[in-house]
């Protein structure tokens, strides 16, 4: 037997290993049976018994994974123990396939999956039922590791564009800006959606790299809308164009000083510049956001906060961070006219946001009623299909062109 390789022993009732600690071996079922588990400090959850022939410990063979599981022998077991060390070329983490199969196998277990709730519960039973999940765990895997590698492609061809949905003066029916929205067309699939990509992007980091493209080609096209604009309603106020920046983007405040240069080259304004910010950075964060935020508002931009409502926290940042703009989660919108809960909710976000003297932008207004109600409770401004659509720079071009109000 090779040095590496090794035999252990278990009572019944022995621990073999505990979710969380790190642990150098791996094992292979000889004799007995382990049954694998989660949650042992919150509630037991069982999700497979190994017998014979079976791989305990996977987790370990991958440099710095810790167990992913707690192991308990439940007959008198013999183990053979797999040495990572000893191994001659260790796994290591950052693998991308590896990384996300460990990823998504433990989300998978941690979730209840389906595979725990059928079948007669037999060993054999749940070991065949396990394969499928672990199997369809590798497919999906395999497929983020390919949109992964597209993306990068994308990112050099480029096959992104930015289209750009107007939003409105709920008053005036006048434009007061657009917010700028990212979209991939794949050459061979088509139109990719954004939930789909722009996830792996911030997973990945990439969406540094794409956030900065957003910002440079927005403000680029903001100087032709602009220009068509100024030349339809010269005595009306320039519109401003809104960009998201994600909470990745901010994580080192140097990329603060590559917005700054991105923003002086454009020769754009920077009052009619508007930067979204979701809440995940002040939740994860709060003292980094505060300076981070301060630092992009010594630029003389205007900073909103996104998806206002969805999170945990909103309540207790707006006071904190130097927002200028507040954007209504489009959720409440399209609930007001049948929840009443939802409608109040947005009466009393709207109050508050005019009491701390902030800008309102509405979004998700796909109905006339939305749009009615919105206005009477004091928002500012608004987006949805009601008004438009996002589209390409020469559909609001022509928009604007054509003098149109809403």
């Amino acid at each position: 037997m090779p040095e590496q390789i090794y035999a252990r022993n278990l009572k019944a009732g022995d621990v073999l290993f505990r979710e969380g600690e790190e642990g150098d071996d791996a094992y292979i079922v000889e004799t007995g049976a382990v049954e694998i588990s989660l949650g042992l400090s919150s509630g037991k959850k069982v999700i497979a018994t190994l017998g014979k022939g079976e791989i305990i410990g996977e987790m370990s063979l991958i440099a710095d994974a810790p167990r992913s599981a707690t192991a308990i022998a439940v007959e008198d077991s013999e183990l053979l123990v797999l040495k990572r060390d000893r191994l001659l070329k260790p796994i290591e983490a950052a693998d991308p396939i590896m990384r996300l199969m460990i990823q998504m196998i433990v989300d998978r277990l941690r979730d209840a999956p389906r595979w725990m709730q059928e079948g007669d519960g037999s060993i054999s039973d749940i070991s065949k039922a396990r394969q499928l999940a672990f199997d369809e765990v590798r497919e999906l895997a395999l497929r983020r590791i390919q949109i992964e590698g597209e993306m990068r492609q994308a990112i050099e061809v480029p096959e992104f564009e930015l289209h750009y949905q107007p939003i409105i003066n709920l008053k005036t029916g006048m434009l007061a800006g657009y917010e700028a929205l990212m979209r991939w067309t794949h050459p061979e699939r088509g139109f990719v959606s954004p939930g789909e990509f722009i996830p792996l992007a911030e997973e990945t980091g990439m969406i540094v790299e794409m956030g900065r493209w957003a910002l440079e080609t927005g403000l680029r096209d903001h100087l032709a809308m602009l220009d068509a604009f100024k030349k339809t309603f010269p005595d009306e106020k320039p519109p401003f164009v809104s960009v998201n920046v994600s909470g990745r983007q901010l994580f080192e405040l140097s990329e603060i000083d590559v917005l700054r240069d991105i923003i002086e080259k454009s020769g754009v304004d920077p009052s009619q510049i508007k930067l979204e910010i979701t809440e995940s950075l002040m939740v994860h964060d709060a003292e980094h956001a505060a300076v981070a935020l301060e630092k992009l508002k010594e630029l003389g931009i205007l900073l909103a906060i996104d998806d206002f409502g969805t999170g945990y926290s909103s309540l207790s940042y707006l006071h904190r961070f130097p927002f200028d703009t507040l954007k209504i989660d489009r959720a409440f919108v399209v609930n007001m006219a049948k929840d009443e809960a939802s409608r109040k909710l947005v009466h009393a976000i709207a109050s508050m946001a005019i009491d701390l003297e902030l800008d309102i932008v509405a979004e998700g207004i796909e109905e006339q009623h939305e749009y009615d109600i919105l206005a009477e409770y004091g928002c500012h401004y608004g987006q949805g299909f009601l008004m438009a659509r996002p589209s390409p720079i020469s559909n609001n071009i022509e928009l604007i062109e054509n003098a149109t109000t809403w």
